[in-house]
């Protein structure tokens, strides 16, 4: 599964990029066959949850994680905003620029975003 990964490029700056994480094979379940990935490490889970008039200025997340929108929509400016992507309900990307000039989040739909931070 192809996912959208926030990092740090060589010049100090947040930025997008894609990266190929939970690699999915088909598996038989029950007679029935999924796709499913291998399990990955997690050393916690953290659950937030958002307003719609939610803005959290240029910061860095405390460790590499991967963050699950189940309810909502968020924007991720990274650049001094010059550079967006919206993240709607049951998007995952991975937040991993850990150091640089860091992003912005927004939450941008009326209604509360419900957020699932995984940190491995």
């Amino acid at each position: 599964m192809d996912c959208t990964e926030i990092y740090t490029d060589p010049d100090g700056h947040s930025a997008f990029g894609t990266v190929r994480v939970f690699e999915v094979g088909a598996v038989l379940f029950k007679g029935i066959s999924v796709s499913l990935s291998p399990p990955q490490p997690c050393d916690s889970v953290l659950v937030h949850e958002f307003d719609a008039d939610y803005f959290l200025d240029r910061h860095n997340p405390p460790s590499r994680q991967y963050v699950v929108v189940l309810e909502g929509e968020l924007e991720i400016s990274v650049r001094g905003g010059e550079v967006s992507r919206r993240f709607a309900e049951g998007s995952v990307f991975l937040a991993g620029d850990l150091q640089g000039s860091g992003h912005t989040t927004r939450a941008i739909r009326p209604g509360r975003a419900l957020v699932i931070n995984l940190r491995g």
